[in-house]
């Protein structure tokens, strides 16, 4: 969603999200909205978690008004960074193994070939050691790389 909506453009998107009409958003409210108004990003949970988290902030657990349109923008930059991971994920296992990784380094940008170059950016990515580079994860890698624009 690169075009920037006008605040009472996100006023009226925001109020189609607040299903109980409180002002402030919850996680079952956004998942909700998303499932009935953006359909091609309601199979996504792991990007809609993230954007929710990182428009929260607050920190207070919910969505105001003040953070929808982060969130907005968000839910598009997660879920274009979920398809990618969807992408390495070659089993759908909601991780990406070594053996994906050396498959599909190039749609991460990794330059060079060699198991040892290869197996010394994966341990990068795999931030908690567990042989495997998860959603959140691949995202921190993504944000430090510039993969995709990261919305302001």
């Amino acid at each position: 969603m690169s075009q920037k909506l006008d605040r009472a453009e996100i006023k009226k998107v925001f109020d189609v999200f607040d299903y109980n009409g409180n002002g402030i958003l919850s996680l079952a409210e956004i998942d909700r909205a998303v499932i009935e108004l953006y359909p091609h990003l309601a199979k996504d949970k792991p990007a809609i978690m993230r954007a929710y988290k990182a428009a929260d902030t607050s920190k207070d657990g919910f969505i105001d008004l003040n953070e929808f349109g982060r969130l907005i923008d968000l839910l598009h930059y997660y879920h274009e960074l979920y398809k990618k991971f969807q992408q390495l994920d070659i089993d759908g296992d909601r991780r990406i193994s070594y053996v994906e990784f050396k498959k599909g380094h190039d749609l991460m940008g990794i330059k060079g070939r060699s198991d040892k170059v290869l197996k010394a950016a994966f341990d990068e990515i795999d931030t908690n050691h567990g042989g495997y580079i998860l959603f959140d994860e691949f995202c921190t890698y993504a944000a430090k790389t510039k993969m995709l624009e990261y919305p302001e």
